[in-house]
């Protein structure tokens, strides 16, 4: 599939927003929307003490290392084009990259929405909003040759082990001499092919298909 793709658009989903905290202290930032954080984070060292509300609420990165987190702050507001969301964050003391992030909790509230290249689209009180990306897009070309070399290697090996069970003294022990030597030779020549177009390095098998474009929302 992936020597059919021709190149790829990826998307960081950083918005400009304003958050809100009981009317009382303002933050304008830039957050990052992601779908695969299961809750609401900012940094720790961003928000006034005086908010902090414990939490016995456990959080780690993607690959499993424990964050450091005991506050919480529950009444906090995104403000969007006038309109106010309701957010709940756990306060993060480990560097998270970016100070805040908006999670699955926050995407559940504005569903549906759409996504473009432009920013994630939705409707909320009967008003269409939009949450900009403050970066455009980039699209990449994918390394068609490395692919093709890699998948390469693999062929060869597999052929190479197709070999090896032919030769094997006791597949020759249940056929005669002559078959054993005329399904080798039908075999070579196949071989040889696809090394020589198949998994050639300027490999023509698929030149005439249809080649695709994806776009993804990260690099």
């Amino acid at each position: 599939f992936i020597n059919l793709i021709e190149r790829i658009t990826y998307q960081k989903w950083h918005v400009n927003i304003v958050i809100t905290i009981q009317d009382s202290f303002n933050l304008q930032t830039i957050v990052l929307v992601d779908s695969g954080a299961e809750t609401n984070c900012i940094q720790e060292e961003l928000i006034p003490t005086k908010f902090f509300e414990k939490t016995e609420q456990k959080l780690s990165t993607a690959n499993g290392e424990n964050l450091r987190a005991k506050f919480k702050i529950s009444d906090v507001h995104i403000c969007n084009e006038g309109i106010y969301i309701k957010q709940s964050f756990i306060l993060v003391k480990d560097n998270l990259g970016i100070g805040i992030i908006l999670g699955q909790p926050f995407l559940e509230v504005i569903k549906p929405f759409k996504v473009t290249n432009e920013g994630i689209t939705t409707k909320l009180i009967q008003q269409k909003i939009r949450f900009t990306f403050n970066k455009n897009s980039i699209t990449k070309e994918v390394n068609l040759l490395k692919t093709l070399s890699i998948f390469k290697e693999h062929s060869i090996n597999l052929i190479r082990t197709k070999e090896k069970y032919l030769s094997n003294k006791k597949f020759e022990q249940h056929l005669p001499a002559s078959q054993i030597k005329q399904i080798k030779e039908k075999i070579n020549p196949l071989r040889n092919n696809i090394i020589n177009n198949f998994c050639s390095d300027l490999s023509d098998a698929f030149w005439h298909r249809k080649r695709l474009m994806m776009s993804l929302p990260y690099e």
